[in-house]
Protein backbone atom coordinates (compact mmCIF):
# COMPACT_ATOMS: atom_id res chain seq x y z
CA UNK A 1 0.00 0.00 0.00
CA UNK A 2 2.90 2.22 0.80
CA UNK A 3 4.66 2.09 -2.80
CA UNK A 4 1.08 2.64 -4.17
CA UNK A 5 0.08 6.15 -2.12
CA UNK A 6 4.05 7.24 -3.15
CA UNK A 7 3.57 6.02 -6.86
CA UNK A 8 0.12 8.51 -6.25
CA UNK A 9 2.54 11.53 -4.52
CA UNK A 10 4.85 11.23 -7.60
CA UNK A 11 2.04 11.26 -10.28
CA UNK A 12 0.65 14.08 -8.83
CA UNK A 13 4.05 16.32 -8.15
CA UNK A 14 5.06 15.42 -11.57
CA UNK A 15 1.57 16.68 -13.34
CA UNK A 16 2.63 19.95 -10.99
CA UNK A 17 5.43 20.70 -12.01
CA UNK A 18 4.20 19.98 -15.63
CA UNK A 19 1.89 23.07 -14.51
CA UNK A 20 4.55 25.29 -13.22
CA UNK A 21 6.90 24.83 -16.24
CA UNK A 22 3.57 25.61 -18.34
CA UNK A 23 2.88 28.90 -16.68
CA UNK A 24 6.57 30.12 -16.06
CA UNK A 25 6.62 32.65 -18.85
CA UNK A 26 3.47 34.44 -17.81
CA UNK A 27 3.00 37.41 -15.78
CA UNK A 28 3.84 37.66 -12.11
CA UNK A 29 -0.18 38.42 -11.36
CA UNK A 30 -0.85 34.84 -12.63
CA UNK A 31 1.23 32.91 -10.21
CA UNK A 32 -0.86 32.71 -7.38
CA UNK A 33 -3.06 31.35 -9.69
CA UNK A 34 -0.70 28.59 -10.91
CA UNK A 35 0.19 27.59 -6.73
CA UNK A 36 -3.32 27.25 -6.76
CA UNK A 37 -3.57 24.89 -9.42
CA UNK A 38 -0.27 23.12 -7.86
CA UNK A 39 -1.57 22.53 -4.79
CA UNK A 40 -5.48 21.13 -5.85
CA UNK A 41 -3.10 19.21 -8.01
CA UNK A 42 -1.08 17.46 -5.22
CA UNK A 43 -4.69 17.00 -3.28
CA UNK A 44 -6.96 15.65 -5.94
CA UNK A 45 -4.34 14.21 -8.04
CA UNK A 46 -3.81 11.26 -5.90
CA UNK A 47 -7.53 10.68 -5.34
CA UNK A 48 -7.84 10.41 -9.07
CA UNK A 49 -5.29 8.47 -9.39
CA UNK A 50 -6.78 5.83 -7.17
CA UNK A 51 -9.96 5.23 -8.70
CA UNK A 52 -8.39 5.28 -12.15
CA UNK A 53 -7.78 1.38 -11.13
CA UNK A 54 -11.24 1.03 -10.56
CA UNK A 55 -12.79 2.29 -13.69
CA UNK A 56 -10.46 0.49 -15.77
CA UNK A 57 -11.15 -2.85 -13.77
CA UNK A 58 -14.58 -2.04 -14.24
CA UNK A 59 -14.75 -1.43 -17.45
CA UNK A 60 -12.83 -4.47 -18.43
CA UNK A 61 -15.50 -6.39 -16.34
CA UNK A 62 -18.77 -5.08 -17.74
CA UNK A 63 -17.19 -5.23 -21.49
CA UNK A 64 -15.87 -9.09 -20.10
CA UNK A 65 -19.41 -10.15 -18.90
CA UNK A 66 -21.25 -8.00 -22.11
CA UNK A 67 -19.63 -10.24 -24.02
CA UNK A 68 -20.47 -13.58 -22.32
CA UNK A 69 -23.86 -12.55 -22.44
CA UNK A 70 -23.49 -11.82 -26.19
CA UNK A 71 -22.17 -15.16 -26.52
CA UNK A 72 -24.94 -16.65 -24.63
CA UNK A 73 -27.94 -14.96 -26.08
CA UNK A 74 -26.16 -15.93 -30.02
CA UNK A 75 -26.38 -19.67 -28.32
CA UNK A 76 -29.88 -19.61 -27.27
CA UNK A 77 -30.83 -18.44 -30.75
CA UNK A 78 -29.10 -20.83 -32.57
CA UNK A 79 -30.06 -23.25 -30.42
CA UNK A 80 -34.11 -22.06 -31.16
CA UNK A 81 -33.37 -21.41 -35.09
CA UNK A 82 -32.24 -25.18 -34.68
CA UNK A 83 -35.77 -26.16 -33.24
CA UNK A 84 -37.46 -24.76 -35.99
CA UNK A 85 -35.42 -26.42 -38.83
CA UNK A 86 -33.26 -23.17 -39.74
CA UNK A 87 -29.53 -23.30 -39.99
CA UNK A 88 -26.55 -21.36 -38.09
CA UNK A 89 -27.00 -18.37 -40.49
CA UNK A 90 -30.53 -18.47 -40.56
CA UNK A 91 -33.28 -16.50 -39.10
CA UNK A 92 -36.82 -16.63 -39.07
CA UNK A 93 -39.63 -14.15 -39.52
CA UNK A 94 -42.03 -12.57 -37.67
CA UNK A 95 -43.73 -9.57 -37.98
CA UNK A 96 -42.12 -7.11 -35.35
CA UNK A 97 -39.54 -7.31 -38.66
CA UNK A 98 -41.73 -6.40 -41.20
CA UNK A 99 -43.80 -3.27 -42.65
CA UNK A 100 -46.37 -2.50 -44.56
CA UNK A 101 -47.69 -5.00 -47.20
CA UNK A 102 -46.55 -7.56 -49.22
CA UNK A 103 -45.53 -11.51 -50.31
CA UNK A 104 -44.90 -13.60 -48.03
CA UNK A 105 -43.02 -17.11 -49.79
CA UNK A 106 -41.71 -19.99 -48.46
CA UNK A 107 -38.48 -21.19 -49.23
CA UNK A 108 -39.01 -24.99 -49.02
CA UNK A 109 -42.27 -25.45 -50.68
CA UNK A 110 -42.79 -22.17 -52.53
CA UNK A 111 -46.16 -21.23 -51.32
CA UNK A 112 -46.76 -17.54 -51.76
CA UNK A 113 -49.82 -15.27 -50.21
CA UNK A 114 -50.05 -11.64 -50.06
CA UNK A 115 -50.58 -10.65 -46.48
CA UNK A 116 -50.61 -7.66 -44.73
CA UNK A 117 -48.03 -6.76 -41.49
CA UNK A 118 -48.43 -3.33 -40.33
CA UNK A 119 -50.09 -0.30 -42.26
CA UNK A 120 -52.04 2.64 -40.85
CA UNK A 121 -53.93 5.74 -41.08
CA UNK A 122 -54.65 8.51 -38.81
CA UNK A 123 -56.76 6.88 -36.47
CA UNK A 124 -56.85 3.46 -37.29
CA UNK A 125 -54.47 0.63 -38.46
CA UNK A 126 -54.27 -2.77 -39.88
CA UNK A 127 -52.30 -5.62 -37.63
CA UNK A 128 -50.82 -8.85 -39.45
CA UNK A 129 -51.81 -11.61 -37.11
CA UNK A 130 -51.22 -15.86 -37.62
CA UNK A 131 -52.98 -18.31 -36.07
CA UNK A 132 -51.43 -20.32 -34.05
CA UNK A 133 -53.51 -23.73 -34.67
CA UNK A 134 -53.42 -23.86 -38.33
CA UNK A 135 -51.15 -20.55 -39.67
CA UNK A 136 -53.67 -19.01 -41.61
CA UNK A 137 -52.97 -15.55 -42.07
CA UNK A 138 -55.11 -12.82 -40.70
CA UNK A 139 -55.87 -8.88 -40.18
CA UNK A 140 -57.08 -7.55 -37.07
CA UNK A 141 -58.13 -4.21 -37.82
CA UNK A 142 -57.89 -1.37 -34.93
CA UNK A 143 -59.78 1.54 -34.77
CA UNK A 144 -59.08 4.43 -32.52
CA UNK A 145 -60.30 7.92 -31.22
CA UNK A 146 -57.09 9.28 -30.65
CA UNK A 147 -54.62 10.76 -33.22
CA UNK A 148 -51.75 7.56 -34.02
CA UNK A 149 -52.89 5.61 -30.89
CA UNK A 150 -53.88 2.13 -30.71
CA UNK A 151 -57.98 1.84 -29.77
CA UNK A 152 -59.68 -0.48 -27.26
CA UNK A 153 -60.79 -4.01 -29.05
CA UNK A 154 -64.62 -4.88 -28.27
CA UNK A 155 -64.30 -8.61 -28.91
CA UNK A 156 -61.84 -11.52 -29.29
CA UNK A 157 -60.10 -11.60 -32.91
CA UNK A 158 -60.54 -15.13 -34.14
CA UNK A 159 -58.87 -17.16 -36.87
CA UNK A 160 -61.70 -16.93 -39.82
CA UNK A 161 -61.06 -20.10 -41.13
CA UNK A 162 -60.80 -22.42 -37.72
CA UNK A 163 -62.25 -19.65 -34.83
CA UNK A 164 -59.13 -20.03 -32.73
CA UNK A 165 -58.76 -17.37 -30.30
CA UNK A 166 -55.63 -14.99 -31.86
CA UNK A 167 -55.95 -12.27 -29.50
CA UNK A 168 -58.06 -11.96 -26.36
CA UNK A 169 -59.62 -8.16 -26.45
CA UNK A 170 -57.62 -7.18 -23.03
CA UNK A 171 -54.38 -8.68 -24.00
CA UNK A 172 -51.61 -6.44 -25.25
CA UNK A 173 -51.64 -5.33 -29.50
CA UNK A 174 -48.47 -6.71 -29.98
CA UNK A 175 -49.02 -10.04 -29.06
CA UNK A 176 -46.88 -12.27 -30.92
CA UNK A 177 -45.35 -9.66 -32.69
CA UNK A 178 -42.57 -11.62 -31.77
CA UNK A 179 -43.31 -15.23 -32.81
CA UNK A 180 -41.85 -16.98 -35.43
CA UNK A 181 -44.17 -17.48 -38.59
CA UNK A 182 -44.80 -20.68 -40.52
CA UNK A 183 -45.81 -21.84 -43.79
CA UNK A 184 -49.49 -22.15 -43.48
CA UNK A 185 -49.19 -25.20 -46.18
CA UNK A 186 -45.61 -26.99 -44.76
CA UNK A 187 -45.43 -25.22 -41.27
CA UNK A 188 -41.84 -24.63 -42.37
CA UNK A 189 -40.50 -21.60 -40.39
CA UNK A 190 -37.90 -20.71 -43.70
CA UNK A 191 -40.09 -17.48 -44.94
CA UNK A 192 -39.07 -14.52 -46.85
CA UNK A 193 -41.14 -11.25 -47.56
CA UNK A 194 -41.32 -8.93 -49.72
CA UNK A 195 -42.56 -5.60 -49.59
CA UNK A 196 -44.98 -3.86 -51.56
CA UNK A 197 -46.23 -0.74 -49.85
CA UNK A 198 -45.71 0.79 -46.79
CA UNK A 199 -47.64 3.61 -45.28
Amino acid sequence: MVWYILIYLFASLIIGIRILCYDKKKKRDSERTTLKQFLITLVVGPFVIAILPFIVIGYFFNDMFGKIKKRRKLKEERKFNASLGLGPDEHYLCFSMMRGAGVIKCADCGYEEEITSFTHGIMSCTIGRQCPNCHAFACEYNESKEYHTFGKAKEDFVCPQCGTIIRKKEESIFKGHNDPLFCPKCHSARLRYHMNYIT
